[in-house]
């Protein structure tokens, strides 16, 4: 993966403690992926949020941030659903 960069979907109910989705986005063999972390056990799958936030079809914005705040955000929701469901 080259150019990685990691993202927070937030909006007014959700926010960077608590973020709507953790998002990322690289290149590979000269292409473009986006991709958005699924909790239902999926793990990383294709998102067009990117696509369609570019083209003003969505109300959600985002913030880039570290490798190390996306994993961060990731075990701290994968904990609060582990919680829920304990």
């Amino acid at each position: 993966m080259e150019n990685l960069r990691f993202y927070l979907k937030l909006n007014e109910h959700y926010s960077r403690d608590d973020p709507k989705a953790i998002m990322r986005r690289f290149s590979e063999g000269g292409r473009s992926f986006a991709q958005a972390y699924r909790f239902n056990g999926q793990g990383w799958t294709a998102t067009d949020f990117f696509d369609k936030h570019r083209l003003g079809h969505n109300d959600d914005d985002f913030i880039e941030v570290s490798q190390e705040e996306a994993e961060d955000a990731i075990a701290a929701k994968l904990r609060r659903i582990a919680e829920r469901e304990g």
